[in-house]
């Protein structure tokens, strides 16, 4: 699995995160962002966790929150309404 913003540092990597949700993203659309190009649930939920550590988030919290904005597949079937 590689990380596509590699290319930046951990310092980097921390300051995108800041801004982003400075100006106004939500950790979704973090998420979004990042596992952009990125195939494979596990790459993706790898990533996911990654990077909401940089967010101050549990795994599980971050993971929720991208399994709920369609980033990562359940495996729980939809729930009838």
């Amino acid at each position: 699995m590689t990380d596509p913003l590699d290319h930046l540092s951990s310092k980097e990597k921390q300051a995108a995160v800041n801004m982003a949700l400075a100006g106004g993203m939500d950790p979704a659309e973090v998420f979004r962002a990042v596992t952009r190009n990125v195939y494979g649930a596990t790459n993706r939920r790898k990533l996911i966790v990654q990077w909401g550590k940089r967010m101050k988030l549990e795994a599980s919290e971050a993971l929720r929150i991208a399994q709920n904005a369609g980033l990562i597949p359940t495996t729980h079937a939809p729930r009838q309404k």
